[in-house]
């Protein structure tokens, strides 16, 4: 399964353009992008930051990591696993 993960360009302003597997990724400093899991290795080599895997709330890690983040596009908003169940790290609240 591919997982889609949310990209932004290193903040030197270095590389916001790249060209992966093909496709060209281009990104201004301080937004964000999303892009196929195996392309986000290679930018990420090159400097970009991973900000978070990306999806809906039915595509969320059935099995997450302590503490591990996704942008959920269902909700709109970066969630976090604190073990028992996501929340939104701005309120606390289970999500």
């Amino acid at each position: 399964m591919t997982t889609t993960i949310r990209m932004m360009p290193a903040g030197s302003g270095k590389v916001t353009t790249m060209s992966v597997n093909g496709r060209v990724y281009s990104c201004a400093l301080g937004s964000t992008l999303d892009v196929v899991d195996f392309d986000a290795a290679i930018l990420t080599a090159n400097g970009w930051i991973q900000v978070a895997p990306v999806g809906s709330t039915a595509q969320r890690p059935a099995k997450p990591g302590v503490g591990n983040f996704f942008h959920d596009t269902t909700l709109g908003k970066l969630v976090i696993f604190e073990g028992a169940t996501w929340r939104d790290p701005a309120t606390g609240g289970a999500v």
